[in-house]
């Protein structure tokens, strides 16, 4: 076993490893370094000294991994290239993006042509994760979960020299868009490690993500704009879904995310391959669920609109390529936001030596000559500058854990500056019993395997051999025979296929098996792997099969993706009803388009969905505050059967009538404004009905008129339960409460009688008496043997109660409800829904 080391070596970038195992030259990443004071190549020359490439394995998309590989498969066009599905589409969107880059360079000559990229991806043979492939006689290939990024793997190659392990890029912890690294019990006898922060230890993600809110927090709080530089593949995507998942939780309100360069490509990317991400987000895909984009959440596609971005007023959030500030639209953006005091830059990952992103991050060290350089121009830094701990990358600690994990004979370090390479294998010496060794860029290695480990082998000794095409109809067949042959045992979707049809090559295509499965209610994805599947449970089948509620947190999770775009205050969910009750601070001025995606979302999940009409008074009172804060309001009072908001100050107010279309915008709601100084003859400051006195000379003492009232109403069938003595403007007015104003208007033209006799002013109270009103319906049908499964619940809105009968009497007491509802209206008024 040879191992040449073209690029990558005590360096971050150039990736490009030869191996030569079995009598065949395997060239492991072809990479591309984008410092301007380096050669941007590996050292190809050692690939003709060793005779050649015979295949090309890509262990991530990422350019310092990927960025020559056009050159060297045009050199030699018969080497087939390895890699996963996932990488292949993803290299097809950065090397385009590459090529357009290079192309617009003054006096760059591009280091390879469309045609180039095009005849490369022609040779790209895809394999998924855990699937042992043969790419020569006794050489087998085996890609593993790398982490890092979607589609990155782990490389392990198998011989009867011995084995090898390639790590690329990897991380152990889990980010939002990819589980992290999953290995078996692998026995490499040689393997190459990177080292990216094998200097350190990362801080918590969790407190990282939340300072990254706080952050954007204080900015939209300041009114500013602010600008992560983010690598187009990979770190945008877990930033974008931090920031969607901080709105859905109402941690941030009122912002605008615009997404920029590349990163609409990959996100593209992404959804066509949900099978290489993180469970609860590939499901989401296969879902038809959109994983990026919302409301708040915006693709920026043409100048026009970033212009419009830098000069509105509205603070903003900005996600744009090239992390590192050295190409994209990320230095537009910088160019601009750099200088402005209430700008913000945040630097989320590893940043170069040479690029305007590590310079920026050296201002924080200097309070003095705070200059940028970028685009040529020279910037005065205002903004402020943050950075965030949101690496992609492992740290020392868990560098060691996979070392150790595995254990190997030979281990290189690679992929990380010189003074990191160095002091990590120094320190891995003493902890490791197998060699070490920090290569240099050219230098080879002989690697002599006295006696290859042993490696475990995964049998599949039982299948099907059918003739048939797996379809809805007969995948039940396949579950029948895994599950009682294999039974909680997980498969890649190829070893399902090869149970299922063995060695024949008639039938369905993968393509189509790979769907059928996937759809299928009787294989459900792993949990942490989404392209391995295990035999659903016979009970779990059945309760999909009779399209059974979902899970609470799925129901919620789909919700908000819905819905969350609307911003609803509360979701209440009714479970034996398949109900969704939307609550919103002003549900009458909800976006209408709410009602396409309630329709869809009906169609789809077959829950219902209703928004409630309760109004937050709460948040009502806080826009009538923003609206008159100028003014000294004395009170506030609603009346919501008419929705309508009584405003008294304690002067006379100057409101013009665009403000009240304004506030109505707002919160659905009239706003009524009077002022202590207005005359009562003309206020309408009192709620229900007011009755006024011709007899105003004539005033009974205040006693004598209480009782007068109570002798009338003595022998009528309903009389006011309370009455008050209350003024308005210094003048003193009788207000009587009935158990609802309804009730009360019967009795308007009895009311002037009475206001005559005693020379009061009398009004009708806009209340209803809701304890009164629920017992009432309460007893009406308890008398006839009507049982809830809730309580009764008040609508002040429209003065109706809504019964939660028990489904038990819903059929059999229909009759008997219609009586009681009416008998309920005629005694109080209001409304009885069920």
């Amino acid at each position: 076993m040879d191992i040449s080391f073209l690029g990558g070596a005590r360096e971050v970038g150039a990736s490009c490893i030869l191996l030569t195992i079995y009598n065949k030259n395997i060239l492991l990443d072809c990479g591309i370094r984008q410092s301007s004071s380096k050669d941007s190549l590996p050292d190809f020359k050692l690939i003709q000294d060793k005779g050649g490439v015979d295949a090309i394995v890509i262990s991530h998309a990422h350019m310092d991994h990927i960025g020559s590989l056009p050159i060297i498969s045009r050199e030699y066009p018969e080497a087939r290239i390895y890699t996963t599905r996932m990488t292949k589409d993803l290299m097809r969107v950065l090397l385009y993006d590459s090529l357009k880059i290079m192309n617009h360079r003054e006096g760059e000559i591009p280091l390879y042509a469309e045609k180039d990229v095009i005849s490369m991806l022609n040779r790209v043979f895809p394999i998924n994760y855990m699937v042992k492939f043969s790419i020569f006689d006794n050489i087998v290939l085996t890609f593993y979960m790398a982490g890092h990024i979607a589609g990155a793997s782990c490389v392990y190659i198998t011989t009867p020299e011995g084995s090898f392990f390639y790590s690329g890029d990897f991380s152990l912890f889990s980010q939002k868009t990819v589980e992290g690294l999953k290995l078996p019990k692998l026995r490499p006898d040689a393997a190459i490690f990177e080292s990216t922060y094998g200097d350190r230890l990362h801080s918590n993600r969790q407190v990282e993500e939340e300072k990254l809110v706080d952050i954007i927090d204080e900015c939209i709080s300041e009114k500013g704009k602010m600008l992560i530089p983010a690598f187009a593949l990979g770190r945008a995507q877990e930033v974008i879904l931090i920031i969607k998942k901080a709105i859905n939780k109402k941690m941030l309100k009122n912002v605008k995310v615009y997404v920029d360069g590349m990163i609409r490509d990959i996100n593209r990317t992404y959804k066509l391959n949900p099978l290489y991400l993180k469970n609860s987000l590939g499901k989401k895909i296969l879902k038809g669920i959109e994983p990026f984009y919302d409301d708040n959440i915006i693709a920026v596609k043409d100048n026009e609109t970033r212009k419009n971005i830098l000069e509105s007023e509205e603070p903003c959030v900005i996600i744009s390529s090239s992390e590192m500030l050295t190409g994209g639209y990320s230095q537009y953006y910088a160019e601009k936001i750099a200088a402005l005091e209430k700008g913000y830059i945040v630097i989320t990952g590893y940043q170069d030596e040479e690029s305007p992103g590590r310079k920026l991050l050296d201002l924080l060290k200097n309070e003095e000559n705070k200059k940028l350089c970028i685009n040529e121009k020279t910037i005065e830094v205002k903004c402020k500058v943050e950075k965030i701990g949101l690496s992609a990358h492992s740290d020392k600690f868990e560098i060691k854990s996979l070392i150790h994990l595995l254990n190997p004979r030979s281990i290189f370090i690679v992929h990380g500056d010189e003074k990191v390479v160095e002091g990590f294998s120094r320190e891995l010496f003493s902890e490791v019993t197998g060699e070490i060794y920090a290569p240099k860029c050219g230098e080879s290695y002989e690697i002599y395997v006295h006696r290859p480990r042993k490696q475990r082998e995964r049998y599949i000794g039982k299948i099907m051999n059918s003739y048939e095409e797996l379809d809805e109809g007969n995948v039940r067949n396949l579950w029948g025979f895994v599950s009682s042959n294999y039974e909680k045992k997980l498969f890649t979707l190829e070893e399902l296929f090869y149970i299922w049809r063995g060695r024949n090559k008639l039938g369905n295509s993968f393509e189509h098996f790979q769907k059928i499965i996937i759809d299928s209610p009787y294989f459900e994805s792993d949990s942490k792997r989404l392209f391995l599947f295990g035999c659903q449970e016979e009970e779990k089948i059945r309760k999909i099969l009779d399209k059974k509620e979902l899970k609470p947190n799925e129901l919620r999770e789909i919700v908000y993706e819905h819905f969350g775009k609307f911003n609803f205050k509360k979701a209440s969910y009714i479970y034996d009803e398949k109900k969704i009750i939307l609550s919103f601070d002003f549900p009458a001025v909800v976006d209408k388009d709410i009602y396409d995606v309630i329709k869809k979302f009906q169609e789809k999940l077959g829950w219902k969905v209703e928004i409630s009409n309760k109004v937050n008074i709460n948040a009502v009172s806080e826009v009538v505050k923003k609206f008159l804060r100028q003014e000294d309001i004395s009170k506030i009072s609603y009346r919501l059967e008419k929705n309508e908001v009584l405003v008294i100050l304690a002067s006379t107010p100057d409101i013009k009538e665009s403000r009240s279309r304004e506030f109505k915008n707002i919160t659905g709601m009239d706003i009524l404004i009077r002022s202590t100084m207005n005359s009562a003859s003309n206020s309408k400051g009192t709620d229900g009905i007011v009755v006024k006195t011709d007899n105003a000379y004539n005033v009974m003492e205040q006693n004598k008129a209480l009782q007068f009232i109570d002798d009338f109403f003595y022998n009528q069938e309903f009389s006011p339960y309370r009455k008050s003595v209350k003024s308005f403007l210094d003048k003193k007015y009788i207000e009587l409460s009935f158990i609802s104003p309804i009730i009360g208007k019967k009795y308007k033209e009895s009311i002037k009688k009475i206001a005559d006799s005693i020379g009061w002013d009398i009004s009708v109270s806009g209340s209803a008496n809701q304890n009164e009103i629920i017992k009432m319906a309460v007893e009406l049908c308890k008398k006839e043997g009507i049982e809830f499964r809730k309580n009764p619940a008040f609508n002040a809105l429209d003065l109706s109660v809504e019964l939660k009968i028990k489904d038990s009497c819903l059929k059999s007491m229909e009759e008997k409800l219609k009586l009681i509802k009416t008998e309920f209206g005629y005694k109080t008024g209001c409304v009885l829904k069920w």
